[in-house]
């Protein structure tokens, strides 16, 4: 048997974590996750308050491997979501919450409360491309100000361990792996969605209700590996100070998960496949995963992590 344990933070039994967006505000979803086989969760973003979200349609597959959503950031806000996960004591899986906010204070204050609620570990959305309805304003992850003075927020405030996810909406995604990783983040997760819009050309109108969305999906796989490996080279080369990096957009398939791999992720996330596949993707893709490192002699995950980095560090000036 291989070894596939990794760490962001904190242990993980293997690299596979359920990303935020997919599933997982109420007690019932994350338990049935808990069971799939995956390393961690991340739950739906968490708000200060309860949001409805966005008008229907808000999820649509355009083409295969292209989805487009505009949800809204529905959720039923910490309290009920503290509610909810008194149940979930028996589940023997990392939990990580995913907080948004509208401001630094709101984002400091679920993050407290989370922190008094025994959490150890939270992921920061400060990249959701349609949080607000109808906006094509920039999001805090496109602004760097705004992304150092929240992350900085919730650092003065509480000791958990930092998740930052960073938007790939931006001209240069190092410049705020930099700022976010000054400001307090021990980790950082990429990609969020890309900003994309479709329109039906037989209603003559934007297909999701919010008008502008993200694209996830296969389709974005190699502009998230493009990304995550702009900010791994930067931390190899010692132009960044290194954190643990989750490789996320477009994985489906145990090679996905190998290739983020190669590209120096310390850990994977799985979210708009399980549209395709259900829960029963973590089981396959870990099988998958053992046979490729048993195919290459491999053990454990560190024998061939950041592979292709060192290889593109030989290549380039």
């Amino acid at each position: 048997m291989v070894d596939l344990s990794a760490d962001i933070g904190i242990p993980l039994k293997n690299p596979l974590i359920l990303t935020s967006g997919i599933l997982g505000s109420s007690a019932h979803l994350l338990k049935r996750v808990a069971s799939s086989g995956a390393g961690a969760l991340i739950t739906k973003s968490i708000t200060e308050d309860p949001r409805v979200g966005h008008e229907n349609p808000t999820v649509i597959e355009v083409s295969e491997g292209l989805i487009l959503n505009a949800m809204g950031l529905p959720n039923p806000g910490v309290d009920i979501f503290l509610n909810e996960l008194e149940t979930l004591e028996a589940v023997n899986l990392p939990i990580i919450p995913s907080v948004a906010g509208y401001s630094e204070d709101e984002f400091g204050r679920v993050a407290s409360r989370l922190e008094d609620a025994g959490f150890r570990i939270i992921e920061l959305n400060i990249s959701c491309p349609h949080s607000t309805a109808l906006s094509s304003k920039k999001v805090i992850a496109q602004d760097i100000d705004k992304t150092r003075r929240v992350v900085n927020a919730v650092r003065s405030v509480t000791s958990l361990k930092l998740i930052v996810k960073l938007s790939p909406n931006v001209t240069d995604i190092v410049e705020f792996a930099d700022v976010a990783i000054k400001a307090g983040a021990d980790a950082l997760s990429l990609i969020n969605t890309i900003e994309a819009l479709e329109v039906d050309p037989y209603v003559e109108a934007p297909v999701l209700g919010n008008v502008f969305g993200g694209q996830s999906g296969p389709s974005i796989r190699c502009i998230a590996q493009r990304k995550l490996t702009d900010i791994a080279l930067a931390m190899w080369k010692g132009e960044i100070e290194r954190v643990p990096l989750i490789g996320v957009g477009g994985v489906r398939t145990p090679k996905d998960v190998f290739r983020f791999l190669l590209l120096g992720a310390d850990a994977v996330g799985i979210g708009s496949s399980i549209l395709y596949e259900d829960l029963a993707i973590f089981e396959d893709v870990i099988e998958g995963l053992e046979q490729i490192m048993t195919d290459k002699g491999y053990d454990m995950l560190d024998e061939f992590r950041g592979k292709v980095i060192s290889q593109i560090l030989d290549m380039t000036i």
